[in-house]
């Protein structure tokens, strides 16, 4: 497959990647159970983005950096890789290296339960795999953070031809000030 043909699927899989670690950390990582006797039971539960609210952010600059490839030159693409990699990295140790976040999120809502009455802890703790397919997601933007960043001199860009013309300093520009005014006391335009 020529470079060429993977600019396409690179700019579509990176954005998916945002994505889908953006939904996966919006998910329920963990619930529990709140009981207490003579009260209702309760059930609480902990996202990935209450637990790790910047890796939230990093997935969304991920999304933004894969719109960004598409209207950016072949300088600022690679740049974009490379930055796309580095944020890929950092919400890939903020989910690995935060384990007590999500335990610390899972017993601040508990303790805001209104069937916690002070010493019924929960039991049990249902943990999802949802960690997973973030991470899962975060590996694959710096994959493809890489890629961009390896051929993005060999992609398109976007054309110029829309892109306002240059200004080209004709002679009759270099008039000053008091030629124009004069101008306009003879009854001439002074910009034909």
């Amino acid at each position: 497959m020529t470079p060429r043909r993977l600019y396409a699927p690179v700019v579509l899989g990176t954005l998916a990647a945002g994505g889908l670690a953006f939904w996966a950390l919006g998910r329920t990582w963990a619930d529990s159970k709140v009981v207490a006797e003579g009260l209702t039971t309760d059930k609480v539960s902990a996202t990935g983005s209450d637990a790790h609210p910047l890796a939230s952010a990093l997935a969304l600059v991920i999304i933004a950096s894969a719109l960004a490839i598409l209207a950016a030159s072949k300088r600022i693409r690679r740049v974009v890789g490379i930055f796309t990699v580095l944020v890929a990295l950092v919400g890939i140790a903020i989910i690995v290296m935060g384990g007590d976040a999500l335990d610390d999120t899972l017993t601040a809502a508990v303790e805001k339960s209104p069937a916690f009455t002070g010493d019924n802890h929960p039991d049990t703790v249902r943990e999802a795999a949802w960690s997973l397919l973030a991470i899962a997601a975060f590996v694959l933007a710096a994959i493809l953070g890489a890629i961009t960043a390896r051929l993005a001199p060999l992609w398109p860009t976007m054309s110029s031809r829309y892109d306002a013309p240059p200004v080209r300093p004709s002679a009759q520009q270099t008039q000053d000030d008091h030629d124009m005014w004069k101008a306009l006391d003879e009854g001439r335009d002074p910009t034909q």
